[in-house]
């Protein structure tokens, strides 16, 4: 549940991608590209754990004496993890104490230059052999590797924040070295197995030694006073996750894209290195910064976190360019979409719905909204979307009723949709969407990132600035209506002389729609296709849903295979709601 990601084997991935005929469907422009040899989006990595002896791994405290960990303040709030049994002996007691370096003085800036002088060496792959123990577990048996919650570093008495470690194990082999900043100092996290619980396995600290953690995560009592939620986690290559107050694990964020979907397959840049500033009393705000690196990038990042209904990060991400790159990704986000009410593949299932997220929304440089339904398509799909300076986009999951999913383990109706920001003008690029098809939802499928149109070259430096928000259904981000439900049916010819059509349903609802409905009569419904013929188009109250539903049939006669289709509405000359966009195979 948690790490969905580990579910399916790397190769199988690849050969899901290589085996996929690609149907790339452009807007605004052609632009196609094979997924041969890439990985699928969110289970595309394989992630971290022990020895950081390559420069891109050390702690930044280099050589700096343990301390005795009296800095690791317990949670007051725990996650469930069991409980520790009575420490029997003096040296068992020892290994129990929380344990950080001695104060080393910590400078912001001392993360870029370690990204930019790495990115003048050699790359070094940064996966290290597990030893057995842990790289044999399943994927179950390492969700029983718990961190102890009452262990946390941080008091959430004082600041709310509590920070728990990630243990190596299973996929996640790439050390990642965590280091504490309290009051401008460093303090290097040393590995320490007494920091975790593993359930029934059966291991111990004799098992395997191992140097660092898989990854953190953070917690902060979003829902009351009393609570300890998850707040945001960063766990495997450059994946991460944001939560707001009511919301459940779902869709995936991560650092960097490169070449996704690409000719000569996906690298994928990792997060190495993490420095965690302690959140002092009172505030309502956490940093964190990060070294990432790959085999043509290295990056530093800096996360400004603020928990809320819908939390927030503020990212600044200063990147340096081993080599050039055809195809880099800002701000990707990952979700997962295997069927949803326009069941455009059927699967035998009791749910109605299975997705992590139901459409990518994009407001454009020109200030037009668009809302493009997401796919589990037959074949690999790549949509790209023109634009000079965006305002938005992200992976949203508008569809909140609990009876079309039905689904009580992975709650889909409380997973939160993502949204991007940007900060200051990022120039002409386009938008970017990656639908993979799956046959389960064991797979994250779903990819949407900007490509800016100059490409990186080997020497070459990048500051990309944004804030991500984990939101409901993004209802507060306009006030136009939204494009609501998608349906779609087969109509067959009805004689010799009748065609074949396929006939489309759209709800739409909030902003004024309910305002000019009453008028219904005189609203027009803006429909156009780049291929084939449409007819047939009405507008028609929703008294039950709200709002209006538009129908309209797109006949296919001009013998082209697919064809790109756009409906919004109007009121005399007033734009009422989003334009609809979707593309079309016949």
């Amino acid at each position: 549940m948690q790490n969905n990601q580990r579910r399916v084997a790397l190769s199988f991935k690849r050969v899901l991608l290589i085996a996929s005929a690609a149907s790339a469907i452009m807007v605004g422009a052609s632009y196609g590209a094979w997924a041969q040899g890439s990985k699928p989006a969110d289970q595309t990595e394989a992630e971290a754990a022990p020895k950081p002896q390559t420069d891109a791994a050390q702690p930044a405290a280099e050589g700096a004496a343990a301390a005795t960990g009296e800095d690791a303040a317990p949670s007051d709030q725990g996650d469930g993890a069991v409980e520790p049994q009575p420490v029997p002996t003096a040296a068992a007691a020892d290994q129990e104490k929380p344990v950080t370096s001695a104060p080393v003085a910590f400078d912001p800036q001392m993360v870029i230059d370690r990204a930019r002088d790495l990115a003048k060496k050699p790359f070094e792959d940064p996966h290290r052999d597990l030893p057995d123990a842990l790289a044999n577990l399943s994927a179950d048996d390492y969700d029983q590797i718990r961190f102890k919650s009452q262990r946390a570093f941080f008091s959430q008495a004082e600041s709310g924040f509590s920070l728990e470690l990630f243990h190596p194990g299973n996929m996640y082999d790439v050390p990642v070295a965590i280091n504490l900043v309290r009051d401008g100092n460093l303090q290097v996290v040393p590995y320490s197995a007494g920091l975790f619980d593993f359930g029934k396995l059966g291991l111990s600290a004799n098992d395997f030694s191992t140097q660092g953690y898989a990854g953190f995560r953070l917690r902060y009592p979003l829902t009351d006073v009393t609570s300890s939620d998850e707040l945001a986690r960063f766990l495997g290559a450059s994946y991460f996750r944001l939560q707001g107050e009511g919301q459940s694990i779902g869709q995936m964020a991560r650092g960097l894209a490169l070449d996704l979907a690409g000719p000569t397959g996906e690298e994928v840049p990792v997060f190495r290195e993490f420095w965690i500033v302690a959140p002092k009393k009172g505030e309502r705000k956490i940093t964190v910064y990060a070294l990432l690196d790959s085999a043509r990038v290295t990056g530093a990042y800096q996360f400004d976190i603020t928990p809320g209904s819908d939390s927030k990060a503020d990212i600044r991400a200063n990147l340096f360019f081993r080599d050039g790159v055809e195809k880099v990704g800002l701000a990707p986000l990952n979700g997962m979409f295997l069927f949803g009410e326009q069941h455009r593949r059927n699967f035998d299932d009791y749910r109605g719905e299975v997705h992590s997220s139901d459409g990518l929304l994009i407001n454009n440089g020109h200030g037009e909204w668009l809302w493009r339904p997401l796919d589990n398509p037959v074949n690999l799909q790549i949509s790209s979307f023109l634009d000079e300076n965006p305002r938005g986009f992200g992976l949203l999951q508008r569809d909140r009723n609990f009876d079309h999913y039905q689904d009580l383990d992975r709650r889909f109706d409380k997973q939160p949709g993502y949204w991007i920001k940007p900060k200051g003008d990022w120039g002409k690029g386009h938008v970017e969407l990656v639908e993979i098809p799956i046959p389960s939802e064991s797979n994250d499928n779903i990819v949407a990132y900007w490509v800016p149109e100059t490409k990186p070259v080997a020497g070459g430096e990048m500051q990309v600035e944004y804030s991500i928000t984990a939101t409901r259904d993004g209802d507060d981000l306009h006030q136009m209506a939204q494009a609501t439900d998608t349906r779609i049916m087969r109509i067959a010819a009805q004689g010799d002389d009748d065609t074949a059509k396929t006939r489309f349903i759209l709800n739409f609802a909030g902003g004024d729609l309910d305002y000019f409905a009453k008028n219904v009569a005189n609203m027009k419904a803006n429909v156009s296709t780049s291929e084939g013929s449409v007819e047939n188009i009405r507008i028609i109250a929703d008294p039950e849903n709200g709002g209006v539903r538009v129908t309209f049939d797109l006949i296919h006669d001009s013998g082209a295979p697919s064809s790109n289709l756009r409906a919004f509405l109007l009121y005399d000359e007033q734009v009422l709601s989003e334009t609809w966009t979707m593309p079309w195979v016949f």
